[in-house]
């Protein structure tokens, strides 16, 4: 039985959890997605500063989403990023979505800040790059919510997923993978998130936008079988260093 850690950054709000699914089990329902082997979930809430005692209590951790941006004075974010780095460090497979990759990608020194051509909404095309992980020319059609993005590539880490809005949308080592898009979202809850969102910061022209390409097929599974693709090169990778050893 394999053990991962859920850190949740946000709430969907209320009225979206009880309509669809919790934050967590949209994660949950994610991972299992491509998984071979049984998952056991244990979900920290880090913006109400609950953390893992010990990164190495969990075969891999995942940080989720926020409406928070990294560069914010929140309290809660800064044990986090030390979470992350800790959990680099020890080479557990350290995954960020959204939120969690531009926190993953700040922690090891990359700059995060709202994108100039605004926000990235709903269904994306994305470009896999040739990499350890993954053959270039792959695409995925993923759903995106967010306006901050990674500005540039973090120092020993590589940037397999790209757009026409968002230039470095995932990022990889031998313990980490990140995805700026949402996998875990669907078509129907990202439906209620841009209609909740009607009224803030995103114009209704976006919105009205955003809720017309919400249909067709999404890559969730795919994406789900790159993040275990990841976890077992991290376990490759460690394996080789205690061989050494």
């Amino acid at each position: 039985m394999l053990r991962l850690a859920i850190i949740l950054c946000d709430d969907l709000g209320r009225r979206i959890s009880s309509t669809f699914a919790s934050y967590g089990s949209l994660y949950a329902d994610f991972v299992k997605l491509g998984a071979d082997d049984d998952v056991e979930f244990e979900f920290f809430r880090a913006h109400e500063g609950e953390l893992p005692a010990q990164v190495n209590d969990f075969d891999a951790l995942v940080i989720g989403g926020s409406r928070a941006g990294v560069y914010e004075p929140h309290e809660w974010i800064s044990p986090l990023i030390d979470m992350a780095r800790t959990a680099i460090d020890s080479h557990v497979t350290t995954t960020g979505i959204c939120f969690g990759h531009q926190l993953i990608a700040n922690a090891l020194g990359a700059e995060v800040r709202p994108a100039r051509g605004g926000w990235n909404l709903a269904a994306q095309n994305y470009q896999l790059s040739d990499t350890a992980l993954t053959d270039g020319g792959e695409q995925m059609r993923l759903i995106a919510f967010h306006q901050d993005q990674v500005q540039n590539i973090p120092e020993g880490t590589t940037a397999y997923l790209t757009s026409e809005g968002c230039e470095i949308a995932g990022l990889i080592t031998d313990s980490i993978f990140t995805m700026q898009p949402h996998p875990e979202f669907t078509p129907e809850v990202t439906s209620a998130i841009l209609s909740a969102s009607r009224g803030g910061a995103i114009s209704e022209s976006n919105i009205d936008d955003a809720l017309e390409r919400l249909d067709g097929e999404f890559s969730a599974r795919r994406a789900s079988e790159l993040f275990w693709s990841a976890f077992q090169r991290t376990r490759a990778h460690r394996a080789a260093e205690i061989s050494a050893d």
